[in-house]
């Protein structure tokens, strides 16, 4: 299936359709080991009926490990959808508190930087 996906993606990407995505969903049944992580990647822990975590590399710092919840039960906590070749969206924005004050949004794999990223909250 992901074969299949990878290359509807890359077809839709060369004849002009869709834009190439800055980020790809990765789904994962563990937590990534951080030396392994990729950058370009979400992984999102999940299983049968169930999401946990979304782990990715900071857009703006790829040394920095953004950890999202995907659990109802938590506050904050963040939805990622992933379309059909493998593009994710992130709901809320994602704001580092610290380190790179990274702050942007996932929309369909792309990477939308706000006017106030890089500065202190």
């Amino acid at each position: 299936m992901e074969s299949v996906r990878t290359m509807v993606r890359t077809l839709l990407i060369r004849l002009g359709i869709i834009a190439k995505p800055d980020l790809l969903a990765r789904t994962v049944p563990d937590h990534p080991s951080p030396e392994l992580m990729e950058p370009g990647v979400i992984y999102v822990v999940a299983g049968k009926g169930y999401r946990k975590w979304a782990f990715l590399r900071c857009p703006s710092d790829h040394d920095e490990i953004i950890q999202l919840s995907l659990m109802t039960s938590r506050r904050p906590r963040w939805r990622v959808n992933i379309d059909l070749i493998g593009r994710p969206t992130i709901h809320p924005s994602v704001r580092q508190l610290d380190g790179t004050y990274a702050h942007f949004w996932v929309k369909r794999g792309r990477v939308v930087w706000c006017v106030d990223s890089g500065r202190r909250a």
